[in-house]
């Protein structure tokens, strides 16, 4: 690491710059001060922030600079950590009918809260009005079966999406409507009238491996499929494994999974059966100038040439096999680094280690939040 931790800053003290994204790194376990350690990718820099609100609380990264928390009573809310603006959603459906409200939750427990994506429609608080935009749909993946759900604000339960489908991996919005892939590629838009809403499979990858995460991603106007191709003791058929690097075998040996590269695809309308559009694959083998950052948070593309540090064509990862965490001496939140789309060679972004079985770092995306160099005390009229 090029920078020691004695180069944390202060938000209360420090002017900061529109670099993005950051890692919201792990709770430190003897952490008594309520601060969360933030960490850009760019600069290698250290951001230290009090966050009594994210205390103890599993955090997922979603749109438009907020994050989505889980307390130990369930209770979810939507929290942008520089505005400080809050917003409760209802308590996870899941979990809130299968457990006693009085039960005391260790974090390990985390595990079974099965809350896994978080992608917003829109900015949830409206800068002009200064209020909740009721309009902001909020969808989740969310269950053991990974199933979706969405919420306005103001609602007070979580309304289920219809599908012949489950065990979903990704959600994006793209040209005004929810994108869902699921563990075999296939494709489905999202439907939401009112409170009636079901998912229609629009495009069929041929790819069945479950062990192949997937991802979508908007980025300069197409939609991408993104697969992450993974091995390690969990993986122990995976064709992808290349037998003659040990440096590799070294890794899997060492590692229940380990990522080994990526593959992107493009989703391209090819004809029109009866008043309905049919989809085909088409691959890509460049981004461009774009970079993709996937993991556990809102899938984000971003062009490189606008933030100094970010690598051009490549893909930013972080951990987000979260139903191995169990499996790992200290949790997730190892898996991490920089694919390069054009020669395939995988980098470590942040070479720190910041493990937890139940909240491990996770790409917490600035690109639409506007900062203030210097004078942090408007942020509330500025941030959102």
């Amino acid at each position: 690491m090029s920078k020691s931790w004695q180069t944390v800053y202060s938000m209360e003290n420090t002017p900061l710059s529109p670099t993005c994204p950051w890692l919201l790194l792990a709770e430190e376990k003897e952490q008594k001060s309520h601060t969360r350690v933030f960490y850009n990718l760019f600069d290698d820099e250290f951001y230290n922030f009090k966050l009594a609100e994210l205390a103890g609380k599993k955090c997922i990264g979603t749109s438009f600079g907020w994050l989505l928390s889980v307390g130990t009573d369930f209770q979810m809310n939507l929290f942008h950590p520089l505005s400080k603006h809050q917003l409760s959603l209802p308590p996870h459906p899941y979990v809130w009918e299968g457990y006693n409200r009085n039960f005391e939750l260790n974090p390990i427990d985390y595990n079974d809260i099965f809350l896994y994506k978080c992608v917003l429609s829109r900015n949830p608080w409206n800068s002009v009005t200064h209020e909740y935009d009721r309009d902001c749909i909020i969808m989740i993946i969310h269950t053991n079966y990974k199933t979706l759900a969405f919420t306005k604000p103001g609602y007070k339960a979580w309304i289920d999406i219809k599908c012949d489908s489950r065990n979903f991996y990704d959600i994006t919005f793209y040209k005004d409507k929810f994108y869902a892939v699921n563990n075999h590629g296939d494709v489905f838009v999202c439907h939401i009238e009112d409170d009636i809403a079901f998912a229609e499979r629009i495009a069929i990858y041929k790819e069945t491996e479950d062990y192949i995460h997937k991802y979508l991603v908007e980025s300069s106007g197409d939609l991408l499929l993104v697969s992450r191709i993974q091995g390690g003791t969990h993986y122990q058929d995976n064709e992808f494994i290349n037998d003659d690097s040990e440096d590799e075998d070294e890794s899997i040996d060492e590692n229940p999974y380990v990522t080994l590269g990526f593959t992107v695809l493009k989703l391209e309308c090819s004809t029109e059966v009866k008043n309905k559009n049919e989809y085909e694959w088409v691959n890509v083998d460049s981004l461009g100038d774009q970079a993709l950052f996937v993991g556990g948070n809102s899938s984000v593309s971003l062009s490189a040439s606008s933030f100094n540090g970010c690598k051009a064509n490549c893909i930013y990862f972080i951990d987000d096999n979260f139903d191995f965490f169990l499996a790992t001496l200290n949790g997730g939140g190892y898996g991490m680094g920089a694919f390069s789309m054009e020669d395939g060679n995988i980098k470590q972004h942040y070479r720190g280690e910041s493990p937890s079985y139940f909240a491990p770092p996770v790409c917490f995306s600035m690109i639409t939040v506007a900062f203030i160099s210097g004078h942090i005390d408007k942020r509330l009229e500025n941030l959102c």
